[in-house]
């Protein structure tokens, strides 16, 4: 489980979280409602302005339809002999109709004229041309061909037609219309489509034919391109436009209309941002009245637990003041807590007492339950020694002996100088050597200053009597080393062999026993593990290494810090 919330943090998180996403869902739909309908609005604005000017160009269109049309009718009935007759009719459509730059008739058999208008004259060697060809190969429809484009040349576009002829077959022709079309396109130029917004005619193979904007084309087709027709929006010259496309019936072109649609953007943002900054200032004002309520709640219960905080160090107020702003239960909490707290530190002081005295006596206990066997082992060698004529070697084993007790002793201290109990170790490794003789040798190293380092006594021997009983190798001599050294804030003490070892599965049953809280007789890692976390708690530690045929380790770990001071004195 996490860590609870502070009453601070729950009084003002969850209203806050709750009303911000009220205002965050407020903000969202208004910002969207916004945006449809303006959206909406101006783009049905935007093509119902498109729609009406492709209606424009749609109804010139048909209009030259309807004027090749009616020629055509007139020429059906039209007898050869009297084809200058046509002149007039085509003056008179060029006075209705002001846009049409000439109107002329060829033989379609061979290209000879046949009739045109009086301002006009007759076009020569265009037999192969465009609007000659595609009008004699597909007869029954008008061949509209796109302005031309070569300097010197009016900006036209041309209407061409096969006509036949009733009274004389052999007399058909083909009809060439001239319109100015640069006249058109100004007479019905749209209004303002905004930057880049442009107007575009162009053919099915999206050849351009006309642009009210010179440039940048090529990439309005290209979006036209994935339209063909219809409308749709589109980012093109880093603007958004409307595009609205259709064909223009009759002609085969189709004209496209770009409207620059950035202001709509431009508001819709700008609403958006509004509403954003409006929402954010609501949250931020709704945040800051409700820390100012959740502080005024809370500080009064926060200095309460502060002081409850310390009752484990026993630096606490037994009376607080608490200002005017607490409530009046909170008054009454405080009450209650300065009088639990003046018997409680009044409680404390007696138990302190009498667990510093349980203390040391379950530590004296532990340290008596070393087994006096050891000595009536040594007492029985001196005997032997005695018996054999040894008695140089006897007398060094009682003055090891002495050493060994008188160390033991420490004139009842529980807590002695480390140097002493390496030198306890010494006297009880020069003993059992004296003992089993050539079995075993063994060394003491150092790496620490011993001058101010204290510890329990008796924590060496037990893992020392360990190493000789359940490591020595029948018929070798095994190697005992027993090593203080400082590592990582401890001090370590450590006692190593070269004997049997032994396998994993007996190390974890060892560490099990030695840490578990059942009752344990014996002497040995339960007796001295005891000890140690009686006296240095929980910082205190002993581990093993251990290899099946390579020997044992047993490692003593003791807070650095603690081992410097003597509860006890000298």
């Amino acid at each position: 489980m996490g860590k609870p919330r502070s009453l601070k943090v729950t009084l003002a998180f969850w209203p806050s979280v709750i009303f911000s996403l009220f205002i965050l869902g407020l903000v969202v739909a208004s910002t969207s409602i916004y945006s449809l309908r303006v959206k909406s609005t101006n783009y049905a604005q935007v093509k119902a302005t498109s729609e009406q000017i492709l209606a424009n160009y749609e109804t010139y269109f048909s209009s030259s339809v309807g004027i090749s049309d009616a020629i055509l009718s007139r020429y059906a009935t039209t007898d050869p002999e009297a084809a200058d007759s046509l002149t007039p009719f085509f003056d008179d459509i060029r006075e209705i109709t002001p846009e049409i730059l000439s109107i002329s008739l060829y033989r379609a058999s061979d290209g000879h004229s046949i009739a045109k208008d009086s301002q006009s004259s007759y076009d020569v060697g265009f037999l192969s041309e465009k609007w000659y060809v595609e009008a004699l190969s597909d007869r029954y429809i008008n061949v509209f061909n796109a302005p031309s484009t070569e300097p010197g040349i009016p900006y036209s576009y041309t209407l061409s037609r096969y006509l036949p002829n009733d009274i004389d077959p052999s007399f058909s022709a083909v009809m060439k219309i001239d319109f100015d079309f640069g006249e058109i396109v100004q007479g019905m130029s749209p209004v303002d489509l905004g930057e880049g917004g442009r107007l575009l005619i162009y053919g099915s193979d999206y050849g351009l034919i006309y642009s009210s904007l010179p440039d940048s084309n090529r990439d309005a087709l290209e979006i036209l391109k994935t339209l063909v027709i219809g409308e749709a929006t589109a980012d093109i010259w880093s603007h958004s436009y409307y595009a609205y496309a259709m064909t223009v019936a009759s002609t085969g072109w189709r004209i496209a209309i770009l409207t620059n649609i950035d202001a709509t953007s431009g508001a819709i943002f700008q609403f958006t941002l509004t509403v954003v900054l409006l929402g954010v200032l609501c949250i931020g004002l709704f945040v800051g009245i409700m820390a100012i309520v959740a502080n005024r709640l809370s500080n009064p219960l926060r200095l309460l637990q502060r002081e409850m905080s310390r009752v484990a160090s026993l630096d606490y107020k037994a009376n607080l003041a608490l200002n005017d702003a607490g409530s009046a239960e909170v008054r009454d909490l405080y009450g209650s807590f300065g009088e639990m707290m003046t018997r409680i530190k009044q409680l404390t002081g007696d138990l302190l007492k009498e667990k510093e005295e349980q203390r040391k006596s379950e530590l004296r206990a532990l340290q008596n339950q070393i087994n006096p066997h050891f000595l009536y082992n040594t007492l029985d060698s001196i005997i032997a020694l005695i018996d054999q004529g040894q008695g140089e070697q006897a007398e060094r084993m009682i003055v090891a002996l002495s050493r060994f007790f008188r160390l033991s002793i420490s004139r009842g201290h529980n807590i002695i100088p480390l140097k002493d109990e390496l030198e306890r170790a010494r006297n009880y490794l020069l003993i059992q050597k004296m003992r089993f003789l050539s079995s075993f040798d063994f060394g003491i190293e150092v790496k620490v200053d011993m001058s101010s380092l204290y510890v329990v006594k008796l924590i060496l021997q037990p893992i020392i009597e360990n190493a000789l009983v359940h490591g020595l190798k029948e018929g070798e001599t095994t190697h005992i080393l027993v090593r203080a050294y400082e590592e990582g804030g401890l001090l370590k003490l450590s006692v190593s062999d070269d004997g049997y070892g032994m396998r994993e599965a007996k190390k974890q049953e060892l560490l099990s026993n030695m840490k578990s809280s059942k009752t344990y007789k014996g002497v040995g890692l339960k007796n001295v593990y005891s000890r140690l976390r009686i006296y240095y708690g929980e910082q205190a530690d002993i581990s093993i290494d251990s290899q099946e045929d390579a020997g044992t380790t047993v490692v003593i770990s003791i807070p650095i810090e603690k081992a410097r001071h003597n509860d006890e004195g000298e």
